[in-house]
Formats: C-alpha cells, sequence, structure tokens
C-alpha cells in the first residue's frame, strides 16, 4: 500500500528509502553523510559531539521516525554505544523499487554498477545478523569514507556488493576426479577513475575481521585460484586484464597488529594463488591507512614512474658508474629520456607483465640487473614480480645476450618504508629468501636510498647502482 503513497513522501524520505536499498542497513549517521558527502569529517568513522549535534542530523532522526511509524524501515541492531542501525522493512523494499522503476520480478538482474539496480527478494535484501552484521557495518564504513576522499581527491568510485559480484563457474575436483560448480564470492568490488589522470584502479574488496583462520583464508585465496584459471581460457592477458580487477583489496579492522595479521593473510596468499601473482596484487589495510593507499594507487606514475625515472638519471650519469649506455646530454628535453631498459615487445608478452630494469657491468661477462617493483605498505605485485623474474629472467634471451647473472630487487615505496620481507610460513620459504638474497629499498619520494637492514646509503659516497660490486658471486 506504500507504493501508492510514495508522492506522499518528502524528497529527503525518499532518499533515505533509496541509500538504504544500496547498502541494505545504515545508521542515523551514515545516512546524513551519504545524503550529503560533503559533511563527512576527516575523522570518519569517528565523530565528536559538535560534528553530530546539527539541525541537519536532527532533521534525519525526525524523518527516520517516521518511515518507522510508516512501517517502511525497521531497527535490525544496536551498537555498542547505543546507535541503531536502521533497514528497510518488506514493504519498505517494495516502495524502493518502484521509486527506483525497477520491476519485481524474479530473474531481473543488472550488473550493480553505475546505479544498475536489479531485483532481489526480502531474504538476500534483508541485512545479515549478529555476528556477520559487524563484517556488513565495516563494509558501509568503508564505503562512506571512499565516498569522502572521492570529493576530496577529484576522482569517480563506484561499488558492488557480493550479490551482485558473486560468478558461478566450475572448476575440477581432484577428490572427485570431475568439474565441479562453485561460486566465486568476494565481499565486493569497486572501481575508481581520476578526474585528474585518468587512472583506474579496480579491485575485489574482502572484509577482514581478523578472525579468519589460516585453513579459511587458504580456501579463499584458492578459489580464486581456480576462478581466474576458469575465465582465462581462451583469453589473452591484455583481454583480461581490462575486463576484470587487479588487486584484491583486504580490509582489516587490525591496526596495531597489522604486521602480524598481513603476515598470515600473505603466506596463505603466496601459497595459493599460484601463476596469478604477477597478475592480481593483493594489498591490505585498514580503515586508518586507506586515503594513502588509495592515493599511491592512483597517482602510481607520478609518484613512482617518473620520480623513480628523476631519482635514478645522476646515477646512471656517474663517471664511476660502467653500466647501460647513458642519456645523451645532447638531447633538448633529456627529461623525457627513459633511465630504464626494457625487455622486447615478444619478451614482454611472454613474461605477462612489463619489468623496469637498469644494468650494471660487472665485466663483459657478468652484468646485474636492478629490478624496480613497486612494494608500498602491505601488498604483494612487487614481491610476485620479483620472484617470476629472478626464476625466468635466465630463459629470456635479450637477458642471455647480455650475460645476465643475478637480479637484484630494488623494492619503491613513498615516505612510509614497509617491514622487512619475512616468508615464514610459506612453502618455498628457502627459495624465496635466496631470491631476496640481495635487495634495496628505494623511497622515491625524497630519494633515499637503504640496504635490506634499513640503514641509508650516502650517495655522496656510494651509487646503489654498484653498491653489490664487491658482493659478486
Amino acid at each position: 500500500m506504500y507504493v501508492r503513497k510514495t508522492h506522499r513522501l518528502s524528497p529527503t524520505k525518499c532518499q533515505i528509502v533509496e541509500r538504504l536499498f544500496i547498502y541494505r542497513s545504515l545508521t542515523a549517521y551514515q545516512l546524513y553523510f551519504l545524503l550529503d558527502p560533503t559533511n563527512i569529517p576527516l575523522t570518519y568513522p569517528h565523530l565528536s559531539y559538535e560534528q553530530v549535534n546539527t539541525p541537519k542530523m536532527r532533521s534525519i532522526f525526525n524523518q527516520l521516525s517516521q518511515l518507522l511509524k510508516l512501517g517502511v524501515v525497521t531497527i535490525v541492531a544496536k551498537h555498542e554505544n547505543d546507535t541503531r542501525v536502521f533497514s528497510l522493512t518488506e514493504d519498505g523494499l517494495s516502495l524502493a523499487y518502484s521509486l527506483l522503476d525497477i520491476p519485481q520480478v524474479e530473474g531481473y538482474q543488472r550488473t550493480g554498477w553505475d546505479k544498475e539496480h536489479g531485483y532481489f527478494p526480502y531474504e538476500l535484501y534483508r541485512p545479515p545478523k549478529e555476528r556477520l552484521l559487524k563484517h556488513h557495518t565495516l563494509g558501509i564504513e568503508f564505503n562512506v569514507l571512499m565516498e569522502l576522499l572521492a570529493i576530496k581527491h577529484n576522482f569517480k568510485y563506484d561499488f558492488i556488493d557480493n550479490r551482485y559480484a558473486s560468478v558461478e563457474f566450475t572448476s575440477m575436483d581432484v577428490n572427485a576426479k570431475k568439474e565441479v560448480d562453485k561460486i566465486f564470492r568476494p565481499d565486493g568490488e569497486f572501481v575508481i577513475k581520476s578526474n585528474v589522470n585518468g587512472r583506474r584502479f579496480h579491485c575485489w574488496v574482502e572484509f577482514d575481521m581478523g578472525t579468519e583462520k589460516g585453513s579459511i583464508l587458504y580456501d579463499k585465496f584458492a578459489k580464486y585460484n581456480q576462478f581466474l584459471t576458469y575465465i582465462s581460457q581462451g583469453v589473452d592477458r591484455p583481454s583480461l586484464a581490462s575486463s576484470i580487477p587487479d588487486t584484491i583489496f583486504f580490509v582489516t579492522t587490525a591496526r596495531q597488529n597489522i604486521w602480524s595479521r598481513w603476515q598470515n593473510i600473505f603466506r596463505n596468499y603466496v601459497n595459493t594463488i599460484g601463476p596469478w601473482g604477477t597478475y592480481l596484487n593483493l594489498l591490505v589495510g585498514n580503515m586508518e591507512s586507506l586515503e594513502n593507499l588509495i592515493l599511491s594507487h592512483v597517482n602510481v606514475n607520478e609518484i613512482f614512474r617518473r620520480q623513480l625515472n628523476s631519482n635514478l638519471r645522476p646515477l646512471l650519469d656517474d663517471p664511476k658508474f660502467f653500466g647501460q649506455p647513458k642519456p645523451s646530454k645532447t638531447l633538448t628535453n633529456p627529461s623525457q629520456v627513459s633511465s630504464f631498459c626494457f625487455l622486447y615487445e615478444e619478451e614482454v608478452k611472454a613474461l605477462g607483465w612489463e619489468p623496469y630494469l637498469t644494468v650494471t657491468q660487472v665485466d663483459s661477462q657478468y652484468q646485474q640487473i636492478f629490478l624496480y617493483v613497486k612494494f608500498d605498505e602491505y601488498e604483494t605485485s612487487g614481491i610476485s614480480k620479483a620472484i617470476d623474474f629472478a626464476l625466468k629472467f635466465q630463459n629470456i634471451d635479450s637477458m642471455r645476450r647480455i650475460n645476465a647473472r643475478e637480479v637484484i630487487p630494488v623494492l619503491i615505496y613513498s615516505e612510509k618504508r614497509p617491514n622487512a620481507l619475512d616468508f615464514l610460513g610459506c612453502d618455498q620459504k628457502e627459495q624465496y629468501d635466496q631470491i631476496f638474497n640481495k635487495y634495496l629499498w628505494h623511497d622515491v619520494s625524497r630519494n633515499v636510498w637503504l640496504d635490506k637492514n634499513g640503514v641509508e646509503l650516502d650517495l655522496n659516497k656510494v651509487n646503489p647502482l654498484t653498491y653489490f660490486l664487491k658482493h659478486r658471486r
């Protein structure tokens, strides 16, 4: 009967119904910020009395009270601070379908992107209860904060939850020795597109309460492996890369103990992801680090590629450096010259990704390859690529022709150096430790170089590109 009364609802009430439909459950504070993201404080989700005790906030409470009386919304939970969590009733859901012009027909499916909403019966719409509600709430807090960051840093943000992100696929069951039907179900998926540089950042997202045991994490990443293997059949890597996310973003509640949580997630990822490690980056962060993590990926070319290129130029021009050909000083715009060496196109295609390299000549029969990989905060792509290249470089024709004998990873980051590498618990720990026997850290923002133990190199005395000549095997 409420569908016939939609014309009586105020615009604010209609917006509340629409937001509750999209997010499935919200607090009054979250509704307030989602209705006007410009009001989201930088401290969100931590709010002071002054930030929420406003006439507009009191108006939201009043609107919700009226919707409760109409039977459109219901209270599904109370947080520890007595904050109430609201959701649509079954009648409220029917009203939302009417407001959004969504046919209430079983099987009316849409992608969920760009406000293309599909039909879900009430059993699939209503928010989870009890323990799972905290997991659901973390996802909402994440999305509200992303709305703020999108305004603050001028990018577009779009998100779908697990109802839209879930996909059915088939995979070989080793025990049953036959193909079985499975469901790939991440917690959600989001896309960021910068309005400044056009950079697109596409992620599957997992909301981590820090309670999943290693065996559950192992199974989760194994399913990612199985799903990627399934959808990649008959598809080349560039086509695959343009159609699905290239990152799993683990948003964890861990704060002080995020390092230990990262280790547990990381070792299970490395042990199960198989050949997809160089394609699918694993990124772990919490709400406190979210802004820096997002910016490091949105601005990756400016922060890493261009600045790294600039930092390398003086090292290559060092008269004591005998390595790759130095950039010509006669060029009219030398800043456009790349400091890197590159593989041939067919070699990049065979490898599946493009490495950034410099070459240090030891003698005519011995070259050291410095491999530059991004390792900002807690992520795996750079580690996986360093391992992948170290295992394959001796079979790459251009590397054989220059007598490349060893690969030295340079882990590049911006401002905050990650913890040292630790492969404890990884199935191939001995092999990985050998690959990372020699490596350097490089803070691209401050042009600081450090050894593997975090000791800064004096650039007035040491050229990092010749640092390992005395350690020749």
